[in-house]
């Protein structure tokens, strides 16, 4: 095995393990999302409310071979988090760096703290890193290595990639567009181009006809979440949180590798890649979207780039040693910044550690918590189902059987399910995205309902009693002290309003 390759490993191998190694901060379990993931993964679709099925597949296959415990969603995201080390090091070989080079950009990439957030749990985030990275070297090797060929497997990703991420589908778009700036363009008269794109077509196509048999909840979902959820940002927040969110000193990188792109006829080959970045931006900046996400699984692609710029200009005498100062800084922030991003510390700790360092914790529009969302959601779960299974079991047992309990949000339906299995509770419905797809079930005499006013409930019931309160503590301000209801006697039969009440965001 050739040098460079297991320094690459060895920084994969070194993701893998820090994330692994967030288990063991047992004040933190399974994120909110990836309870709703666990509920859609016992409903294989090709299609959900709010994602493409490729990711929801993955971990259904994972499940039925390793279980849904923590460390074993822990291995997964880890997984995917180690290649795309892997991957960011083989692009950087791609473009000419020797093992410096290849270091630098592990180490920028292990180092940047929205890239361990995001490997830091399961999702269809982490796969769109992989793929995203997938698909630059596969561009590579076409435009670099003159292998057309190649443009087959390209399609494959871009095919899976979408599966996973309708916003993937954006990105390769552009990507493909910014070709069109390099000689690389003739590469689209290829027939091997054509049979990748059919290839990516017919993998798609069965979310296609999903979404148009189920009059397109997407696009619903997509424009609700830009409207309620995500943050309104100035292009200079929005430029500002990419240097922030992805290191301020692996920024020298990234900027020095679009920079690099850019200029330089003998670099025209790689042009695309600056201009890809620079139309993702643009597009963000004209619908001020201030989600860092969409456009930082491509900062490693730049960042690559500058590493084999810093690569060459450290090999000169005089400039040596700002390879070993930009390894450091990039470490030294990457520690800083690394409980924020994982949950390393205490609740607590955490909390003091934000307060001195002078960070606020960073949440979704309208919403507050003591510590940063990415943290907080995965706190008291296990909590917020005992304290709705204690209501449940002071129920009289002839209504037990005829009980359903309602979450406000998939994250507490999905968590209700994950722990009904230990705790013992009835069937969970929920009025948020996919749940809401799959409807009420069969009528039922109780509801015990998770939050929500005792003026709205009483236009569906005819008695609504409060039967306890959801606990509070360092879980986001939203699920703290909510009441827990107890609604008998439906005035009418839940199924038939059931659309009045559809929540897609």
């Amino acid at each position: 095995m050739k040098r460079s390759a297991i320094v690459i490993l060895i920084f994969a191998g070194l993701k893998f393990l820090l994330i692994a190694a967030t288990t063991l901060q047992t004040d933190y379990g399974i994120f909110r999302d990836e309870f709703y993931y666990l509920a859609c993964a016992k409903h294989l679709a090709w299609g959900y409310v709010d994602q493409p099925p490729f990711s929801i597949g993955v971990l259904r296959l994972w499940t039925l071979i390793a279980g849904d415990s923590l460390l074993s969603l822990r291995i997964l995201s880890g997984f995917f988090g180690a290649c795309i080390i892997v991957l960011a090091g083989t692009i950087t070989r791609q473009l000419g760096g020797g093992i410096k080079a290849q270091t630098l950009a592990c180490i920028a990439v292990l180092a940047a703290p929205i890239q361990m957030g995001i490997a830091s749990f399961y999702s269809m985030n982490v796969l769109e890193y992989f793929f995203v990275l997938a698909a630059v070297s596969l561009l590579l090797k076409i435009v670099l290595e003159k292998r057309p060929v190649f443009w087959i497997t390209f399609g494959i990703v871009l095919g899976l990639g979408i599966m996973n991420k309708h916003t993937f589908g954006v990105m390769e778009a552009f990507m493909l567009v910014s070709l069109l700036f390099t000689p690389a363009r003739k590469e689209f008269l290829k027939k091997e181009f054509w049979i990748g794109a059919g290839i990516a077509f017919l993998l798609v196509l069965p979310n296609i006809i999903w979404q148009a048999v189920n009059h397109f909840p997407s696009l619903e979902f997509y424009a609700r979440a830009q409207e309620m959820k995500n943050v309104t940002s100035s292009p200079v927040k929005i430029f500002l949180d990419q240097i922030l969110l992805n290191g301020i000193f692996m920024a020298i990188l990234w900027l020095a590798g679009l920079v690099w792109f850019l200029i330089g006829k003998e670099r025209a080959q790689y042009r695309w890649m600056s201009i890809t970045f620079l139309l993702m931006l643009a597009m963000m900046i004209q619908a001020q979207s201030n989600r860092a996400d969409r456009i930082a699984s491509f900062v490693p692609v730049l960042a690559a780039g500058g590493a084999v710029l810093w690569e060459r200009l450290s090999s000169k005498n005089k400039l040596g040693w700002t390879y070993p100062v930009l390894v450091v800084s990039i470490l030294v922030f990457g520690l800083i910044a690394a409980p924020m991003a994982l949950p390393l510390l205490k609740p607590q700790q955490e909390s003091y550690y934000m307060k001195t360092i002078g960070m606020e914790p960073d949440h979704e529009k309208g919403i507050s918590g003591l510590l940063p969302q990415n943290l907080a959601d995965r706190i008291g779960w296990k909590e917020f189902t005992g304290s709705v299974a204690d209501v449940y079991r002071h129920l009289p047992e002839a209504e037990r059987g005829k009980t359903v309990v309602v979450g406000r949000n998939y994250g507490e339906a999905g968590a209700l399910e994950y722990y009904s299995r230990s705790i013992g509770l009835p069937r969970v419905i929920s009025t948020h995205n996919s749940y809401w797809m799959w409807g009420p079930g069969e009528p039922a005499e109780v509801y015990l309902v998770i939050g929500d006013s005792r003026e709205r409930l009483m236009q569906l019931f005819n008695e609504v009693l409060e039967g306890g309160r959801t606990p509070s503590g360092w879980q986001m301000d939203y699920e703290c002290k909510r009441p827990i209801w107890i609604c008998r006697h439906p005035k009418k039969i839940i199924a038939e309003v059931w659309p009045e009440f559809k929540t897609y965001i």
